[in-house]
């Protein structure tokens, strides 16, 4: 399968993981970062734009921040040429921390009802103009008559603004999704859901922010991320005190981020104490986070490495540096080869994917192809089979000539019937109607009458002689005629058998069965051999009686 790109669009960076592979069998063969980080200087000469612009009555918006965009998009630029990835077709992730949630029950349980009234109900949960949003809602639980939804939100101009960067650089994704959710996907797809247990949460540590997923029997049942992140506990300090300021920060992001968790897992008392916490992400690895995150949640703690669980290219070091935060780019490539859980997708409205057809682009070149060599074989087997019904026609006029040919005498005078510009079904109509008036004119001569008997017809000896074997099936038995031959055209007409019935009775009653029969005056018995499955019986000789009628078929 070609390679994809699945893209995390952090606060921090960007991260590109380029994958082949289909379903959940997929390969990582590359992972590259790009910094959203832009100077001090350009972001003091931003302020200055945004003064200037102020004063002079323009759009101070517009004038801020373009160009720091413009160095974000050619540093992804830069990153996309010198690892060679490919471009397209590649899947977006959103960071949550620019998002929105809500959750709020809706008293039904149909999805379509829930789809047709869910932005609507939304316009009471969120703030500003909803149609400044788009809205995706994942339903987490449900009961006989409702429904419990988690509703994301996320500002159009965010994501445009994102979506013009990445397209500078090239790419666009047929799809955005919220990083919680495709970290989702990577738990999915990696199977932790289906070893987690009946109650486990998963704790995604990163820079800026760190995602609590509560999973109940491996399905969603809520999520909750805290804008509390590592970077800074890791900022470096200097001075002779340095060590006392590092420490006292850890502290400081420890003990913020633990009550904030024990107030969100407070949220959810239905859910109870789970089993066991997972930790990922490069912040998870920071000194005494397993400890506090323990002690928050009452369970015990154990690491989890997705990149451990799938096929990849990366070395060592890569995969150390790039392996605990490289779960939402995992569920992203999960997304793009069909795993979808949550079935959102945030390009939606005036930021809908417009580049459908390159999804289904070369898919149609192959069902295109496809359909051409299926056209093509069955305008060639119509070809061959109309040569060959054209050879058949030839050889039944020319045989048919022949024929004639020897009734008349003359083969120039038989030919003169068949026309060469006609088809083949007419030439043999014009020689079956050509021998009929020679049949009707010697009976003609004759003078006894108008017609001539027709010619003795083996396939009347055969259904006779099958009709007989059909009314006699229960005193015959299990008969099995391996060689049947009717000859009618010889002085002394014949029917000759050879097979294997159940035993010398049966044998018996086959053999006084015919010479009961007018149409079979007499019967020449043949040898016979006992066998493991019955009695076979070598080639015996039935003399026909043609001048016998046929005997009325049975009434049914």
């Amino acid at each position: 399968m070609a390679a994809q790109i699945a893209i995390e669009y952090g606060t921090r960076r960007v991260r590109l993981l380029e994958f082949d592979g289909a379903g959940r069998k997929l390969r990582v063969l590359g992972v590259r970062d790009a910094s959203l980080e832009v100077p001090a200087e350009l972001l003091v000469l931003e302020d200055q734009a945004q003064a200037d612009a102020e004063r002079a009555g323009k759009d101070a918006a517009a004038a801020r921040g373009l160009e720091a965009d413009d160095v974000r998009a050619k540093a992804i630029a830069q990153v996309v040429s010198e690892s060679g990835f490919a471009r397209d077709p590649s899947g977006m992730a959103f960071p949550a921390a620019h998002a929105m949630f809500r959750e709020f029950d809706l008293p039904f349980t149909a999805r379509e009802q829930i789809d047709k009234v869910v932005k609507f109900e939304c316009e009471s949960h969120f703030p500003g103009d909803i149609e400044d949003l788009v809205v995706q809602h994942v339903i987490l639980r449900q009961t006989r008559d409702k429904s419990h939804l988690l509703a994301v939100a996320v500002r159009k101009d965010d994501l445009l603004d994102r979506l013009d960067i990445l397209d500078e650089a090239g790419l666009d994704p047929m799809f955005v999704e919220l990083d919680d959710f495709a970290l989702y996907h990577a738990l999915v797809g990696t199977g932790v859901t289906e070893e987690c247990g009946e109650r486990v949460v998963v704790v995604n540590a990163q820079e800026t922010t760190t995602s609590l997923h509560f999973l109940q029997d491996g399905k969603l049942y809520a999520v909750r991320t805290i804008r509390i992140g590592s970077a800074g506990a890791t900022r470096a300090a200097e001075g002779e005190h340095a060590q006392d300021i590092e420490t006292a920060r850890l502290h400081d992001v420890l003990g913020r981020l633990v009550r904030e968790v024990r107030r969100t897992a407070g949220t959810l008392p239905e859910f109870g104490v789970p089993g066991k916490v997972l930790l990922t992400g490069s912040g998870s690895r920071l000194p005494g986070f397993a400890e506090a995150l323990a002690q928050a949640l009452g369970a015990p703690t154990e690491e989890l490495d997705l990149l451990a669980r799938v096929d990849h290219k990366l070395d060592d070091a890569e995969a150390a540096r790039v392996g605990p935060d490289i779960g939402v780019a995992l569920g992203i490539a999960f997304k793009l080869n069909g795993l979808d859980e949550t079935h959102t997708d945030f390009r939606r409205e005036e930021v809908a994917y417009t580049r459908k057809f390159d999804q289904v682009k070369t898919p149609l070149i192959v069902m295109s192809f496809l359909v051409f060599l299926l056209v093509a074989f069955l305008g060639l087997d119509k070809f061959m089979e109309a040569r060959k019904v054209g050879k058949e026609f030839d050889l039944m006029v020319s045989v048919g000539q022949q024929q004639l040919g020897e009734l008349l005498g003359d083969a120039d005078a038989a030919a003169a019937h068949v026309r060469a510009d006609d088809d083949g079904p007419k030439q043999v109509s014009s020689l079956l109607e050509a021998t009929r008036s020679l049949r009707e004119e010697i009976a003609q001569k004759l003078g006894r009458s108008n017609t001539i008997p027709d010619l003795p017809s083996a396939l009347a000896v055969w259904i006779e002689f099958s009709d007989l074997l059909r009314a006699n099936e229960t005193p015959v038995g299990r008969i099995n005629i391996e060689r049947c031959d009717i000859e009618v055209m010889s002085k002394e007409p014949t029917l000759k058998l050879k097979g294997e019935v159940e035993d010398a009775a049966h044998y018996q009653t086959l053999l006084d069965m015919l010479k009961g029969h007018p149409m079979f005056s007499d019967v020449e018995p043949g040898g016979t051999k006992q066998t493991s499955t019955g009695l076979r019986f070598e080639e015996f000789t039935v003399h026909l009686n043609l001048n016998q009628a046929p005997a009325a078929p049975a009434e049914s």
